[in-house]
C-alpha cells in the first residue's frame, strides 16, 4: 500500500552492526556520497586528511540550542547522520545548548534575537532533550543509549574569570573574520551574540577533553564556529601534547523544489518534529508529495541504509516515474524516525482515509486523529447556522458567493452534495466526532469545521 518493505525490522537490523571500527574515513566518504560535501573544516578534508581522520577516536557531537520547545526538519538532517555514525563504529554525542541558547547564536540571523526567559528555556531543554531520545530510540540502529550532555553543566558553572583566561587562546582577528560578524557588524551587532563564538569553542574542547571528540557536525551556517573551534583546540592542545587535529562537516540548508527553506524557525511553513506542531500525517504528506528530484536529493540525505541501496531505490524510482517509489520510500522511513512506528501507522491510515478513495471515510479515525489532519478548524456556533446554505457562506474564504456555489454541486458535507442553500442544517456532525463536520469544495478543498 503506502508503506514500503524495505523499512521492515530485518532491513533496520542488518544496519546495526558497524563495519569497520573508527573509520571516520569511510564515515566522510559515505556523507559526501550521499551529497558532494560543500563546506568542511579542512576545507579539502576528503582529499588530504585520511591519517589524522585515521587518529581520531571514536566520538562525534552535534549541538542543539532549544530556542524552541521543537526541533525541526534542518535538525532531523544532523541527527540523523549523527544516529548513522554508529555504522561505522563511531559514538553520537548530542549536546543541548541551554547554556548557549539564553545568549544567542548570530548565524543566520540579520537582526538580533530576542532574549529568552530562563523558564523558558529550561523548558524547551527538556522537551528538546526528550525529542532526540526518542529518534535515537525510533532509528533501532544501535542498543547503546545516546550520549546528550548539557553545556549548562560546565558553562554554568564556571567562574567569569576563569572562563576570560580559558579565552586567552581564542583570537580576535579570526572571531572578526567570520562572515556572519563581519555582516552583522555593519548592521549592528551585540557583544552577547559575538562572544557566542566563544562558548561553543569551549563547549567542543570540553567534549575533546572529556570523550576525546575532534569531529563536528553543523548546520549549513555553522562552518565559522566550526573553523573557529577546531583553531581552540588546537592551540589547547599543544600545550598538553594531544594530537590538535579537529574537523568537521556542515549539512547544506534544505529548500523545497520553489526554493524555499525548509524547518525555518521563523516564520510560517517550518516542519516541525513535535506533532501538536506538525502532525505525523501533514509530515508524511510533505515527503510523499515531494517533485521527483527533491525526493531523489533527500533520500540519501535523511535515510539510515547503505547507498548501495539506495542507489537501487532511486533507479527503481527512475525506471516507474508515476509510482512514486522514492517518495514513499522517504517519507515512510523519515516520519518513522521522527514519530516511531505507531506515528508512521496514524499517517499511512489519515493517507489512506483522505487518499485511498473517491472521498474521505473518516469513520474509522478517533477524533484526536480527524483534528491532526488538518492544520486548522473553522470555529462556529450552532446557533448561527440554521440552513446549509448559512454553513456554506461561512465556510467561504473568499469573496465568492457561497449559496450560489452550492447549487451548482461544488458543496459537499461529511461527503453529501448540499445543493439547496434553504434546505435545514441538521445531522451534519460526523458520527464519531459530534463537535465535527467535514466541508469541501470542489473535489479536494477539504476544511474542518469545529462546533463550539
Amino acid at each position: 500500500m503506502f508503506f514500503t518493505k524495505r523499512l521492515g525490522d530485518a532491513a533496520l537490523k542488518s544496519v546495526r552492526e558497524p563495519r569497520v571500527k573508527y573509520a571516520f574515513v569511510d564515515y566522510v566518504k559515505d556523507l559526501d556520497s550521499r551529497k558532494p560535501l560543500q563546506h568542511s573544516y579542512p576545507a579539502d578534508l576528503l582529499t588530504k586528511f585520511d591519517a589524522e581522520l585515521k587518529e581520531l577516536s571514536p566520538y562525534v557531537y552535534a549541538g542543539f540550542d532549544p530556542t524552541a520547545e521543537s526541533l525541526h526538519i534542518g535538525n532531523l538532517l544532523i541527527l540523523v547522520n549523527l544516529i548513522r555514525a554508529q555504522n561505522f563504529g563511531i559514538r553520537p554525542i548530542a549536546l543541548i545548548g541551554e547554556f548557549t541558547a539564553s545568549i544567542g547564536d548570530p548565524s543566520g540571523k540579520k537582526a538580533e534575537r530576542d532574549l529568552l526567559a530562563e523558564e523558558i528555556i529550561v523548558h524547551n531543554s527538556k522537551k528538546v532533550t526528550d525529542q532526540i531520545r526518542g529518534i535515537f530510540e525510533n532509528a533501532t540502529i544501535s542498543s547503546e543509549a545516546p550520549i546528550i550532555v548539557n553545556n549548562k553543566d560546565w558553562l554554568g558553572k564556571i567562574a567569569l574569570r576563569d572562563f576570560f583566561r580559558q579565552c586567552k587562546h581564542m583570537q580576535m582577528g579570526k572571531m572578526l573574520r567570520m562572515k556572519t560578524i563581519k555582516t552583522r557588524l555593519e548592521a549592528g551587532l551585540s557583544y552577547t551574540e559575538f562572544s557566542y563564538q566563544t562558548l561553543q569553542a569551549y563547549d567542543w574542547n570540553t567534549l575533546s577533553e572529556k570523550f576525546g571528540c575532534r569531529f563536528q557536525l553543523g548546520g549549513y551556517d555553522q562552518l565559522g564556529h566550526l573553523d573557529f573551534g577546531a583553531h581552540y583546540i588546537k592551540k589547547m592542545s599543544s600545550q598538553t601534547g594531544k594530537n590538535p587535529f579537529a574537523a568537521g562537516v556542515c549539512f547544506p540548508i534544505l529548500t523545497d523544489s520553489a526554493g524555499n527553506k525548509l524547518g525555518k524557525s521563523e516564520g510560517g511553513g517550518a516542519l516541525w518534529l513535535d506533532t501538536k506542531k506538525t502532525s505525523p500525517f501533514h509530515f508524511y504528506q510533505f515527503f510523499a508529495q515531494l517533485h521527483d528530484d527533491k525526493a531523489e536529493e533527500l533520500l540519501p540525505l535523511f535515510s539510515l541504509r547503505s547507498i548501495e541501496e539506495l542507489e537501487e531505490i532511486i533507479k527503481e524510482h527512475k525506471n516507474n516515474l508515476g509510482k512514486w517509489i522514492a517518495q514513499k520510500e522517504l517519507a515512510s522511513e523519515i516520519t518513522r524516525i521522527a514519530h516511531g512506528k505507531e506515528g508512521l501507522e496514524v499517517a499511512l491510515r489519515c493517507t489512506k482515509v483522505m487518499f485511498g478513495g473517491k472521498r474521505p471515510d473518516l469513520s474509522g479515525l478517533t477524533r484526536s486523529e480527524i483534528l491532526q489532519l488538518f492544520r486548522k478548524t473553522i470555529d462556529l456556533k450552532k446557533e448561527e447556522v440554521s440552513t446549509f446554505g448559512d454553513l456554506a457562506v461561512k465556510t467561504r474564504t473568499d469573496k465568492m458567493n457561497g449559496r450560489a456555489l452550492m447549487t451548482k454541486g461544488a458543496f459537499s458535507v461529511n461527503g453529501e452534495k448540499k445543493r439547496d442553500p434553504t434546505e435545514a442544517a441538521e445531522n451534519f456532525v460526523l458520527p464519531n466526532a459530534s463537535d465535527l463536520s467535514l466541508i469541501c469544495w470542489g473535489k479536494r478543498d477539504y476544511q474542518l469545521v469545529r462546533w463550539i
